[in-house]
């Protein structure tokens, strides 16, 4: 029997004693916003999700999606589990209140909401999610005809959205799509191509299905540059005849608006979210933004998508982690090294020995790390919307150059804590029963979803730390050294505070390193981009354990905080030190692995 125990407890420790998110958020506009409603929140989640999504989550596997003539049926429990959330408000917290929303702050929807959600139920989580997605880039950037008309229904999550970019001959390089979208003459467009690997493309949970589609009109700019963002439904109104959707009801044509499925594909895992190759032609639809924008756009939504799958790395590694914890206390197998820990038994518990601890602190540890940067994170989405434009443009800084960090660091690990996680429970992890099997399914694609983490790292050298002039790394190791500086006199820091600034002086070595070398030689920079992706993640994870030791310090003498000082040692001990080996490998360069013989593969 799968457990699950949503960890409320470590979210109110850090939003209220590590981060002290609350007067930043009313600083917002969020004044309603303090510690006891965020608790009530996260609590109410934690129920909604234990009671509706985890005992489904195994059936969900099992029975899977059905394709039939084009149509794709999901289980009916994922109905019902889907439309208890909408009728509870749960999948649409973020929303506007006026658009049926909650209308909270983002980190809730982004962080907590995410994290418990894939935890339980990675396959339905995955809908609502994306069309959170496609609301914020509809209120944002559509017109108003189609903010009133389409936001209130994807706001309740009654509506369900999807974005479509990839195509069978254009994958991460978008420049090559062929999808066409041809003005008419009322303002909409007429909407033709085919898009694969489009998630719930299709599918019979809500009644309507609004599709974000990557087009080109005629005569476009060659390559990204010529690409305009489209909102296509898959029924369009009933009322609805030309021009635009003023005034007309949300009532559905029955028949479909030129779009249909011809295929789901059979998956590792996530059998019951459903991928599905889609088909416009002729497909009605309106353009969202500027003409030619639509590449700036989808990518506001693919980031926010990369986070929200950082955070699926997170919410299957804990509750990987917690079911071989539990399988752990149970089982007994040969004797403490040093001697018989439990005379009264024919065994000791394999809590005993080293090599089980380690794997399970491994998995521990890196969860609440990771779950520290996430919340940092996700309070950084709510702040680029702040009045304050030197607020917005730090937290837009950070924010571009975490995305990457997070989405891969944390995927990266998840996968490996699950995995591990199999492997402390031996062959019962490898068996069905137990659910971490599963896991290791669902949270696999994770790796590759939103652009694969081998992008993700790219993106990183080769972007995010040279844009904006290096503001992006400047606004990051500003408060770093100055927690470095701050802590340097305090002794019981020192264990904390050296390997931290270790770390960061590490980092900027090979940063300069990476963009001198770079210049001249490309090869150099891609070679070592993956490394120095995880290099920074471990970088960014010490200054999060730092953070939470000075907080923890201060109160210790309970479990909890000493807990996380314990935790905090794990980490500098037995998992920071492999930056020394990635900073190795980083500064190998790139000629024993291009140099290598084509034929000799």
């Amino acid at each position: 029997m799968v457990i699950y125990n949503p960890p409320v407890k470590d979210y109110e420790f850090l939003f209220n004693e590590v981060f002290d998110i609350i007067p930043t958020i009313q600083k917002l506009g969020y004044e309603e916003m303090d510690s006891d409603f965020l608790t009530m929140l996260m609590e109410g989640w934690a129920d909604h999700t234990t009671n509706f999504w985890l005992p489904i989550n195994q059936l969900g596997d099992k029975i899977g999606i059905r394709y039939e003539d084009g149509l794709i049926k999901s289980p009916k429990e994922f109905r019902d589990a889907y439309h208890k959330g909408v009728d509870s408000g749960w999948l649409s917290t973020s929303c506007k209140e006026e658009h049926g929303g909650m209308g909270v702050p983002v980190f809730f929807q982004a962080v907590t909401w995410a994290e418990f959600g894939t935890a339980t139920n990675m396959a339905l989580s995955v809908l609502p999610a994306l069309t959170t997605g496609v609301y914020e880039v509809l209120t944002e950037h559509g017109d108003e005809h189609l903010v009133d008309y389409f936001a209130p229904e994807i706001g309740k999550a009654t509506w369900a959205g999807t974005m479509c970019l990839t195509e069978p001959h254009a994958g991460t390089d978008l420049g090559m799509i062929s999808t066409k979208a041809i003005p008419r003459e009322d303002g909409s467009y007429s909407v033709s191509g085919t898009k694969i690997f489009i998630t719930y493309g299709e599918h019979d949970i809500t009644e309507n299905i609004v599709h974000l589609v990557l087009a080109k009109t005629p005569d476009a700019p060659e390559g990204t540059k010529g690409i305009s963002l489209f909102l296509v439904p898959k029924y369009l109104p009933s009322e609805w005849k030309t021009g635009t959707l003023e005034g007309i009801s949300t009532s559905l044509r029955k028949e479909v608006n030129g779009i249909s499925c011809s295929g789901s594909e059979e998956k590792m895992g996530l059998h019951a979210s459903p991928t599905c190759v889609i088909n416009f032609e002729n497909s009605i639809g309106w353009r969202v933004g500027d003409l030619h924008n639509g590449m700036p756009l989808m990518f506001q939504m693919m980031n926010r998508e990369r986070l929200a799958t950082g955070m699926m790395g997170i919410g299957l590694a804990e509750i990987a982690y917690q079911n071989a914890l539990s399988w752990v206390k149970d089982r007994r197998q040969g004797r403490d090294l040093n001697g018989i820990k439990d005379p009264n038994h024919k065994a000791d518990n394999i809590l005993v020995h080293p090599d089980v601890r380690r794997m399970l602190l491994e998995a521990k540890v890196n969860n609440e790390g990771c779950r520290a940067l996430a919340s940092w994170t996700g309070l950084l989405l709510d702040q680029i919307k702040s009045e304050d434009n030197k607020e917005s443009e730090r937290a837009q800084a950070l924010l571009d150059l975490f995305t990457p960090i997070v989405k891969a660091h944390f995927t990266d690990l998840g996968c490996e804590t699950v995995s591990t996680c199999m492997q402390v429970m031996g062959g019962a992890g490898y068996c069905s029963e137990y659910g971490v099997e599963q896991f290791y399914r669902d949270v696999r694609i994770s790796k590759i979803w939103e652009g694969t983490n081998g992008i993700q790292a790219l993106d990183l050298a080769g972007r995010k730390i040279t844009q904006n002039m290096g503001k992006n790394l400047r606004y990051l190791l500003w408060p770093l050294t100055k927690f470095i500086e701050d802590n340097r006199e305090i002794p019981e820091m020192e264990e904390f505070n050296k390997p931290l600034y270790q770390g960061v002086k590490g980092l900027q070595q090979l940063t300069l390193l990476m963009i001198s070398q770079g210049q001249t030689n490309p090869h150099f920079l891609a070679a070592g981009a993956t490394d120095y992706c995880r290099y920074f993640g471990n970088v960014l994870l010490a200054y999060m354990w730092a953070k939470i030791s000075k907080t923890s310090l201060e109160k210790r003498g309970t479990p909890f905080y000493d807990a996380k000082i314990s935790s905090s040692r794990f980490f500098f001990d037995r998992i920071f030190p492999e930056t020394l080996a990635l900073g190795a490998k980083i500064q190998s360069g790139h000629k024993s692995m291009m140099n290598y013989p084509e034929e000799m593969f």
